[in-house]
């Protein structure tokens, strides 16, 4: 599994550690999802083959095949085990089947507070803060999706008409929702990211914090512009494009801002995928 300094084996998820990966438990906790029982060693190219054919590579198939590996195995010295745990750390992928891919230590390193991982309870709450604080951006988007659907057909002008005239009200009808500011106040409630803070790094909790905030700053620019009768454009906001240039490029935002629809989505885009990358999930 290993060629010089490169690690060449992945380490997979039996039952998937996505919804959309093969074998996925819904039943299953993150912390069972991630615990060793629930990950086998393959190399890349039989870790494609196996989800390919969920069929023909079941749990059961799997586990078994697991327990003829380790049963098969030997024990490397203590001082070996200790070499490797220096030259290498565990780091995470999100290609195509969804696995923690093992590389060398110039790959894509997930981002964590205590650098290489030598105990396995932490490891495992590790990993489970980075899949909690994906999931929560997941939800993010499904709770204030109607502020980036509406963005991304209606232009600013038209927004202002809505505010003002009360035109084009089917269209803008998602945005009353956020006639009180309660609805987002309590949308925002629910994404308690705190709880993962320890665990995670400094700039993957920016990240989204940033990203969270995106969402709760349009949403109060909305009820004020329910309250002063024109649209408070995001793309004016101030507070708002600081925030986005503290986590991304200056012409990245300048291209958000700049854009006359859809800046939104391009903005939770940008900012998701600096997530995904920051926590090792994708490579950068």
């Amino acid at each position: 599994m290993a060629q010089d300094e490169t690690l060449l084996g992945e380490v997979c998820h039996i039952k998937g550690l996505r919804r959309d990966a093969a074998r996925y438990d819904a039943v299953q906790t993150p912390s069972e999802r991630n615990d060793f029982d629930n990950l086998i060693l393959l190399c890349a190219n039989h870790h494609t083959v196996i989800d390919s054919d969920e069929e023909a590579y079941t749990v059961e198939r799997l586990l078994k095949m697991k327990a003829e590996h380790e049963a098969g195995a030997t024990s490397i010295s203590d001082a070996d085990a200790e070499k490797v745990a220096e030259s290498y750390s565990i780091v995470m992928s999100s290609g195509q089947q969804g696995g923690i891919t093992a590389q060398s230590v110039t790959a894509q390193n997930i981002n964590l507070n205590t650098g290489p991982v030598s105990d396995n309870t932490a490891q495992r709450r590790q990993l489970e803060a980075v899949e909690n604080i994906w999931q929560m951006a997941c939800k993010a988007r499904e709770l204030f999706g109607s502020i980036i659907f509406v963005d991304s057909f209606m232009l600013a002008e038209e927004m202002d008409e809505f505010f003002k005239t009360g035109a084009h009200a089917e269209a803008m009808a998602p945005f009353n929702a956020y006639r009180d500011q309660i609805t987002a106040l309590r949308q925002l409630a629910s994404l308690n990211v705190e709880k993962e803070r320890p665990f995670i790094s400094q700039k993957l909790y920016s990240i989204f914090f940033v990203l969270i905030s995106l969402y709760g700053r349009t949403s109060l620019l909305i009820q004020l512009s329910f309250k002063k009768q024109a649209y408070q454009n995001w793309r004016d906001d101030g507070p708002l494009k600081r925030m986005l240039l503290s986590v991304l490029p200056e012409a990245t935002v300048a291209e958000i801002t700049e854009r006359p629809i859809g800046g939104l989505q391009l903005a939770v885009g940008h900012l998701e995928q600096r997530l995904l990358t920051e926590s090792g999930m994708q490579a950068r």
